[in-house]
């Protein structure tokens, strides 16, 4: 009879465990032993660019669109009109640059492309900006809920008890099974159901918004237009809603990672998808909101529907809050994942959750379901015990959109091309001052020789026009150095750098591993991958050896496959097999079949993250100096 045998001892909740599964095997002897088997529900499921897109579209609209008209009352038509598109414009650049930046680097998350760059301070802080805005996202979501459900159901306003009951068997019912999934891509089906409603819902605000009656009554549409062009009173305000509904760089890395095969090709039609539909979705219930109710609009436009009154208008306010709920039910998984994310982050040991990886962590069901109910818990017991958490929500959406839209992504840009950015300050500006001072004499002899003979080269070489000009030179240059802000930006390059060659040192001894979201290579490389199998450039010059090709000089082969030379010759022998082996498989590992060429960075490119960090500071101050006063 065989023995009896005891399973592996379970791993402690929070310290790291292997994707693998231990199962018993047997031998042809009889003997029963156990063995560690990769899991195969440990690999990620994956989703298509159609999948991606919806997940995307849905982590951005959100509630955030009944939210528009207002915003384009706060900013003016049409400035309201350029925000949107440029707040669109800034998240699609963002998206894409936060990715490429960590595919050059070789990290998957958000949070270990900011601890690259700027150590444990980084990791903590963007990993404490993602929490606020997903919670934030979380808690106005099941809000709205007991706001408009049971309206909807019948229920009488005041009906404190029946509201709560409502709002917490409904959300255990739908929300909760469908937060506790495991990957990204199994919500793509829910996602695009919510698209769907939320496009109904748009449909509904603009065929019942009274549009015509508004802009005849108000002397036309360009006279409208001169009125609101801009207001510079409250136009930070509009910016700040805006910006809090775009933001969705917090779920950026989970939605890439859940992409199939996310080459940069793919996750750019993946972006440019999203963020096309959301602006045509938010400009239309935006421009039409807006239009029909001018000054009058509020802060959600399905309320206006309801003050004006009639039994078309209560009816078509009635559709159109069923639909925007309906979504609620499938957007609040999508930031309740971002919230697992990151307490998984911060709360797990072991390189895997400290990399993100939440199909290994995840694939336990009791660490699933645990971290679900926490975040599921902390975000209904304040939605059942308050109803207004606007204060709250908009200083947390400011703060938190700011950082992880804007300020994060061109911060991490600076950082992980300082060398590049230095490099290129010097072509213009020349070497920093300072940089090579403890290379000059500073007393003694060697000073007066080093004057003399600094005077006389000087003498030789130089004469009054080139004395002006290179005056000139150096007041236009000191000028546009402090003009441009150039030491706060090398200040950030000069940190970025340093931490970014301490983060790849301590990289290097660890194991190699496969990026969720793939990574760059040189063009160099991607040129060899493409070569046909057994073919050169040079032919036998190449300096490939390959089997065949040179006389056998190695050690005796003698029987069972043993060897004479010893164990450097062994060695010999399985290097030599190795290479071959490489050789006939193309050189291709797995990590390489979603790798781009790595580009290198262009002026344009630092424009861009300097704007981007310039723009998130000035909405951040901005924002919180108008909530300040406005309230």
């Amino acid at each position: 009879m065989a023995p009896k045998m005891a399973g592996p001892p379970p791993s402690p909740f929070f310290a790291p465990s292997t994707p693998r599964k231990v199962v018993p095997i047997s031998t042809p002897g009889g003997t029963k032993r156990l063995v560690k088997k990769e899991s195969p529900q440990v690999k990620e499921h994956k989703s298509s660019v159609a999948g991606a897109t919806s997940n995307l579209v849905n982590a951005i609209i959100g509630a955030g669109i009944v939210g528009i008209p207002f915003a384009i009352h706060n900013a003016g038509l049409v400035a309201g009109i350029c925000l949107v598109i440029l707040c669109a414009l800034l998240t699609e650049k963002s998206l894409r640059m936060l990715i490429d930046t960590a595919k050059h680097i070789g990290v998957p998350s958000y949070e270990t492309l900011f601890e690259s760059t700027y150590g444990t301070f980084g990791f903590y802080f963007i990993s404490m900006n993602m929490l606020i805005i997903a919670y934030g996202g979380c808690l106005s979501y099941l809000i709205l809920i007991k706001d408009t459900l049971p309206v909807l159901l019948g229920v009488e306003k005041g009906n404190v008890g029946m509201e709560r009951a409502i709002l917490t068997i409904s959300t255990m019912a739908i929300i909760l099974p469908i937060s506790m999934q495991r990957d990204m891509a199994d919500l793509a089906k829910t996602s695009k159901i919510s698209i769907v409603f939320q496009c109904l819902m748009v449909l509904s605000v603009v065929v019942f918004s009274p549009v015509s009656e508004s802009i005849e009554e108000h002397g036309g549409l360009k006279q409208i237009a001169l009125d609101s062009n801009v207001k510079g009173e409250t136009i930070f305000i509009g910016l700040g809603v805006l910006s809090f509904a775009f933001v969705c760089q917090h779920g950026a890395f989970i939605v890439a990672g859940s992409l199939e095969r996310p080459t940069n090709e793919r996750w750019a039609t993946t972006t440019s998808s999203a963020l096309s539909l959301c602006v045509i979705l938010e400009m239309a219930c935006g421009l039409a909101g807006y239009l029909a109710f001018l000054d009058d609009t509020e802060g959600d436009i399905l309320n206006n529907f309801l003050d004006v009154g009639g039994s078309d208008m209560l009816r078509a306010a009635n559709v159109a809050r069923g639909l925007l709920c309906t979504t609620m039910f499938f957007v609040y998984p999508m930031d309740s994942f971002v919230c697992r994310h990151v307490l998984m982050v911060l709360l797990f040991r072991g390189r895997r959750a400290h990399e993100g990886d939440d199909a290994s962590v995840f694939s336990r069901r009791d660490r699933r379901v645990a971290l679900t109910l926490i975040v599921y818990l902390s975000s209904l017991i304040p939605a059942l015990l308050t109803d207004d958490v606007g204060p709250v929500l908009a200083i947390a959406g400011t703060i938190g959109a700011s950082c992880v839209a804007y300020i994060g992504p061109g911060l991490i840009y600076m950082g992980v091309y300082g060398e590049e950015f230095l490099q290129k300050v010097d072509e213009i500006w020349g070497p920093s001052v300072g940089e090579n001072n403890e290379k000059q004499p500073t007393s003694g002899p060697d000073l007066e020789s080093s004057r003399l003979l600094a005077d006389k080269t000087s003498s030789e070489t130089t004469s009054e026009s080139k004395q002006s000009t290179s005056m000139v030179h150096q007041l236009v240059s000191g000028m546009t150095w402090y003009l441009f802000l150039m030491p706060i930006w090398c200040s950030i390059a000069n940190i970025g750098k340093k931490e970014l060659t301490q983060f790849q040192e301590k990289e290097a001894l660890k194991s190699p591993h496969v990026s969720r979201i793939g990574k760059c290579m040189p063009q160099e490389r991607q040129i060899e991958l493409k070569r046909p199998r057994g073919s050169s450039i040079g032919g036998a010059e190449d300096g490939l050896v390959r089997p065949g090709s040179m006389p056998n000089f190695g050690p005796k082969v003698l029987p069972y496959g043993a060897m004479s030379g010893g164990n450097k010759a062994i060695g010999a022998a399985i290097l030599a097999k190795k290479k071959t082996n490489d050789n006939e498989a193309n050189q291709k590992s797995p990590e390489e079949e979603v790798a781009d060429v790595d580009v290198p960075p262009t002026w344009y490119d630092f424009c861009v993250a300097i704007f981007f960090i310039v723009f998130g500071m000035v909405a951040l101050c901005a924002g919180m100096i108008s909530f300040i006063m406005k309230n």
